[in-house]
This record gives structure tokens, sequence and C-alpha cells, in this order.
């Protein structure tokens, strides 16, 4: 799909945070990985998910929590606090807004506060 939009100007389809956080926490480096996640899911969806149906989604959700808190830099926060405080609200605007609400609304509340303190 990458190649046929790249004829048409449109954006690039990349994979869900989720999944990326996941193959980061597994130790993946190359895009060599992302065939190999492919083909996992594509055998996982096609053979083994009657055993998935009656997973609870708690259980799925805490897969995904457990890969995306690794991706969480308390360092940079903190150095982004010493550098500058409107700048640290925008990234605790952002982290809270992607956290609670959705990604587009943790970057429109980024990308206000930022505008607004400017």
């Amino acid at each position: 799909m990458n190649v046929a939009g790249s004829l048409t100007s449109c954006y690039i389809a990349t994979g869900s945070f989720s999944r990326s956080a996941v193959n980061y926490m597994a130790g993946c480096h190359t895009a060599v990985s992302n065939i190999v996640m492919s083909v996992t899911v594509m055998l996982t969806l096609l053979v083994i998910t009657p055993l998935f149906k009656y997973t609870p989604n708690a259980v799925l959700a805490a897969i995904i929590i457990s890969a995306v808190i690794g991706l969480i830099d308390y360092q940079t926060a903190y150095l982004i606090w010493k550098v500058d405080k409107l700048d640290f609200l925008a990234c605790m605007g952002a982290f809270f807004g992607v956290v609670f609400i959705s990604v587009e609304i943790g970057l429109l509340i980024a990308v206000r506060t930022h505008l607004l303190s400017s």
C-alpha cells in the first residue's frame, strides 16, 4: 500500500503504536521484524483466533500496557522540566491526552499549549 500510495501523494501506512511498542520491547532492530510480525499475525488470524475468543479484554490491555510502559522516558521529561516549564506542560498535556482520550486529542493539547505559551 505504501508503494501505491506514494504514486498518489498520500500518507504512508504504518503499524499501530502498540504493535511498535511490542516490537521494540521484543528487541527488534530491523525491518525484517515487520515481516516476521506480519506472518505471525496472519497465521494467528487464520489458525489460532478461535483460541482467543474468550480472552478477556483486560488481559489484552495488560499485554499492551506492559509493552508500552517501557517507552515512557522519565529522564527526558525531567530534562524538559529543568529546561522549560511550558514545554513540560505541553509534554504532560500530550501524555495525559493520549493516555486518557486519544492520540489526536493528545497531539492537539500539546500543540495548543505550545502555541498559547509562545
